[in-house]
């Protein structure tokens, strides 16, 4: 009896072993392909073609991550790379196109709210304010972060200040911005703006009122000789060539000769005369065209805004001496 059960229970001849085992692979789910790769990898693989040149291969790299990931932190990352690869590649529209998907992915929470600053941000690049307008004034609604907010304050303000041809009322949502804002960059942004749009409408000494205040605020950081510059443009403006001589020679002998992220993309000396419109795009076209695309608003205003002042001093004694020489042949 004990040989009868043992023959019925004794393992399967080797056809039956081949059947099993045909089975059992046959219930295993089919394994990826080798050579797909994950978003990850192509997030790095975009990085490396950005660094290369080879905008092609990393703009096709970041489309495929956003197809992968679609809704998750790296498909948010790979359409903000995408659409900054897009506008410096000359294609505002196609840039556009790829943060409205990802709006549409990232409908609420912190997420959409990035997505909104970086449409509003673009459009401003773009000379197109009404959309800005409309992105910044929807970021309250999606994030309750404090930074966030103060940068889509500032995008509405740039975006009033670029709708109206002629100059305007006066951002005075910028004040407290310019007071209490979190970081000093965006302190001097804020300021930097409310001085110019005093300026448009003649007001040198509410402009001059307003630097000297942020002189004040942020005084001992890297942006004290940027502001001191700023002032001594605004009392040339005012006719005052002696004062704007005398705080471009102060400047000249205490600021350092290079700016604390030296490389950064900046703005030159013309730039920071031109009316706040024209300012205001200029500054939105670099932060498009910034060549490290991972940065955000932050890390570009602080390389942008903090600027080798020792040697715009130098430069601006220039226009000081000649408007004092054409002030004694006049």
């Amino acid at each position: 009896m004990y040989r009868e059960v043992k023959r019925r229970i004794r393992a399967p001849g080797a056809r039956g072993r081949l059947a099993l085992l045909a089975l059992l692979l046959a219930a295993l789910p089919a394994p990826a392909q080798a050579n797909e790769a994950s978003a990850g990898v192509l997030l790095r693989r975009a990085r490396y073609a950005i660094v290369e040149g080879r905008q092609a291969d990393a703009a096709s790299a970041l489309r495929e991550a956003r197809a992968k990931e679609p809704h998750t932190r790296r498909g948010l990352e790979a359409a903000l790379l995408l659409a900054d690869l897009e506008f410096s590649r000359g294609n505002g529209a196609a840039a556009d196109e790829a943060l409205a998907a990802a709006e549409r992915d990232f409908a609420d929470g912190e997420a959409g709210a990035q997505v909104l600053l970086a449409r509003g941000w673009l459009a401003l690049a773009r000379q197109d304010a009404s959309s800005a307008t409309r992105h910044f004034g929807l970021v309250a609604s999606r994030s309750s972060q404090r930074f966030a907010n103060e940068l889509a304050t500032l995008g509405l303000a740039w975006a009033r200040l670029t709708l109206h041809a002629a100059p305007s009322d006066v951002p005075s949502e910028l004040r407290p911005l310019v007071t209490r804002g979190s970081d000093p960059a965006l302190r001097v942004a804020a300021g930097l703006t409310l001085a110019r749009a005093h300026r448009a409408r003649g007001e040198h000494k509410l402009e001059l009122r307003w630097l000297r205040a942020l002189r004040r605020l942020v005084r001992g950081s890297t942006f004290s000789d940027d502001v001191e510059l700023a002032i001594g443009l605004a009392q040339l403006d005012a006719g005052a060539p002696a004062a704007a001589r005398k705080t471009f020679e102060r400047l000249a002998k205490t600021a350092p000769a290079t700016s604390a992220r030296e490389g950064a993309a900046a703005l030159t000396l013309l730039d920071l005369r031109l009316p706040p419109q024209t300012f205001v795009a200029r500054v939105s076209r670099l932060y498009a065209e910034r060549s490290e695309k991972g940065a955000g608003i932050l890390p570009f205003l602080m390389g942008t805004l903090d600027r080798p002042a020792a040697a715009d001093a130098a430069a601006a004694l220039g226009l000081a001496d000649a408007a004092i020489a054409a002030r004694k042949g006049a």
